[in-house]
């Protein structure tokens, strides 16, 4: 649906994305009231995004990722731009998320909205929004979430509920904290 050569990816991340290890750009007094690019062109991610992304299209050989650091906690916001096909309208690629993602309970579309990093934070889930520009033929895509949770954590205890044929859900059914 989209055009393999044009994906970029902008993730903005909180402090704890940030990794463990304590650095000048972590300390308080540099991360507050700032923004910051880290990891340009190399991040860790990037490899594991193509090799599933080749799975969806082989001819996927590259992207733009760009990692910013901001001043919250917790979360992740990532907005994908990518050029559309000829023919493929918003109607064609929200029904495709619905197909790929309607069984989940962890991964939310979000059809007449972008969602927001607050509306994660305290669970497992994924939300994703879409927004499509005819006069462009630009796809942007919208996903948020709390990175402390459907990150490694989150992943674990999935894992662990398969490995034991506990419900997917199980140890996982908490809603987003009230703010």
């Amino acid at each position: 649906m989209i055009e393999p050569d044009s994906i970029v990816v902008d993730a903005k991340s909180g402090l704890s994305g940030a990794g463990k290890s304590l650095s000048s750009s972590s300390h308080f007094s540099r991360s507050n009231e700032n923004l910051q690019i880290y990891k340009a062109n190399q991040h860790k991610h990037i490899p594991e995004i193509l090799a599933e992304l080749s799975k969806l299209n082989p001819k996927v050989q590259h992207l733009k990722f760009m990692t910013t650091l901001v001043p919250i906690d917790r979360g992740i916001m990532s907005t994908i731009y990518a050029k559309v096909k000829p023919g493929i309208d918003e109607m064609a690629i929200l029904n495709y998320y619905h197909d790929l993602y309607d069984e989940d309970p962890f991964v939310q579309i979000c059809d007449d909205y972008l969602p927001d990093i607050k509306s994660v934070i305290g669970t497992n889930n994924c939300k994703i929004g879409l927004t499509f520009n005819p006069v462009t033929g630009y796809l942007t895509i919208d996903s948020v979430i709390d990175n402390m949770l459907k990150g490694a954590a989150g992943q674990a205890i999935q894992n662990m509920n398969q490995l034991l044929n506990y419900p997917v859900t199980a140890g996982l059914e908490l809603t987003a904290l009230a703010f």
